[in-house]
């Protein structure tokens, strides 16, 4: 009985997955001028967002499912000026016994290389390609990867790993994965709750993960980074002109300070030692696992705190 089960089910899924078939793609054109809004909200499918040196949006939504299935997803347009809304319905993306994987779909779009983009999606990747404008990214249930971004990007996804070419300002966050961040001009915050964090050179940075380390090659101003399951690492490039904080509770903090960097300096561990090569002022009582006092003379506070590790201050 057991082996008529399982070979009925086998059957029952080749049915499914000989069933299933590429539908024509939908294509959709608009005449638009830079500078627009391009929206998207999709119940199911990845989009890819490209910029060109045409003045129109061209879209291209590819479909591969059962038949089915194709009939119970649609595709609707709206217009206005310059702003363009796509959305994507599926009869099925809360049906209980829906698989799921019943429906693939893939909105590939291109617009104006000047213009703004607001993406969501509750079931695939979402890529932007380089804009001149601003960016906003979300998805339940994948990887967002965005390029050089010339304004704004908000991108929140609860499943995959973010990743971030360059923008002005950003907020990256997801619940699920790593989040990599290359230029990001001005302020960057970044929260993750199941990976790593890593950026390459920002200008104030807000970082916070509870499943990862964080690494900061390059700040450019105040750096409030915390972490519950890594080590921090980071590279003061420039002065600070507020308070700095970096904490860890699982993990050494590594500090690199350039060599005109003024601070009051406050590093505690309770599961190491504090070691430095940058001379330091000091103030108060010392130990194996406390440092305090004042670098060039001082400046504003930098806290170093871990509960498992080493602090190390070296010159950058």
């Amino acid at each position: 009985m057991q082996r008529y089960r399982i070979a009925a089910l086998a059957a029952f899924l080749g049915i499914i997955s000989i069933s299933a078939h590429a539908a024509a793609p939908l294509r959709h054109n608009f005449n638009v001028a830079p500078g627009g809004t391009l929206h998207v909200d999709a119940d199911v499918g990845s989009i890819r967002v490209t910029s060109g040196s045409t003045q129109g949006i061209g879209v291209v939504v590819e479909r591969n499912g059962s038949a089915d299935a194709l009939k119970k997803f649609e595709v609707t347009y709206d217009q206005s000026g310059n702003d363009v809304t796509i959305r994507g319905r599926y009869e099925n993306v809360h049906h209980w016994f829906s698989f799921g994987n019943d429906l693939d779909v893939r909105f590939v779009i291109t617009v104006p290389s000047q213009f703004n983009v607001d993406l969501k999606t509750s079931g695939g990747d979402v890529e932007v390609g380089d804009l001149q404008g601003r960016a906003v990214a979300h998805t339940s249930g994948g990887d967002l990867t965005l390029g050089h971004i010339n304004g704004s990007v908000e991108a929140h996804t609860s499943g995959g790993n973010v990743k971030l070419e360059s923008s002005q300002t950003a907020v990256l966050k997801t619940s699920g994965g790593d989040i990599r961040a290359g230029d990001v001009a001005a302020h960057l915050e970044a929260r993750t709750s199941g990976g790593s964090i890593e950026v390459h050179h920002a200008g104030d940075v807000y970082a916070r993960s509870s499943g990862g380390g964080i690494v900061v090659e390059q700040v450019g101003g105040t750096i409030d980074a915390s972490t519950s399951g890594g080590s921090i690492k980071v590279a003061m490039a420039r002065q600070p002109s507020a308070e700095s904080h970096l904490s860890t509770s699982g993990g050494n903090i590594t500090l690199s300070l350039a060599s005109d960097i003024k601070v009051d300096i406050d590093a505690h561990t309770t599961g190491g030692e504090v070691d430095t090569d940058v001379p330091v002022e000091l103030l108060g009582k010392q130990s194996e696992g406390r440092l305090t006092g004042h670098i060039h003379g001082g400046g504003p506070r930098l806290e170093l705190r871990t509960s498992g590790g080493d602090i190390r201050v070296r010159r950058l």
